[in-house]
């Protein structure tokens, strides 16, 4: 992920269409890779995400939801082995969600708990 922050820095507005394509993939894969579908080191990023972003069309038509549902239930699976002590994936996602279902688990506050992203 660091070699893609030093490599292609942010476009400016006498960037190329070409500059800002390649500018807004590598945002793209920096929130793939750093918060949504992130490993444990949330340094690296897998290829396969690479490959749907080649034609930005098609990658709006892509199921992100579940694939990020898909990443967080595979690692929330891997963490049941008896050798793993991390999780990777979206883990705000997760606490999200149990706060939601789980108002015990919520801390005690004087204001309500709000989630601007969820309710987007």
């Amino acid at each position: 992920m660091g070699w893609l922050r030093d490599t292609f820095l942010e476009s400016g507005n006498d960037s190329t269409e070409l500059e800002r394509t390649r500018y807004d993939r590598t945002y793209i894969l920096e929130m793939i890779g750093g918060y949504l579908m992130s490993d444990l080191s949330q340094n690296l990023v897998h290829l396969r995400w690479l490959l749907k972003l080649v034609d930005f069309k098609v990658a709006g038509e892509f199921s992100w939801e579940s694939a990020v549902l898909a990443t967080l239930y595979r690692e929330m699976c891997g963490a049941t082995l008896p050798n793993k002590a991390k999780i990777g994936g979206c883990l705000s996602l997760l606490q999200s969600w149990a706060r939601f279902h789980f108002p015990f688990l919520r801390p005690r506050v004087n204001h309500p708990c709000t989630f601007p992203l969820i309710k987007r």
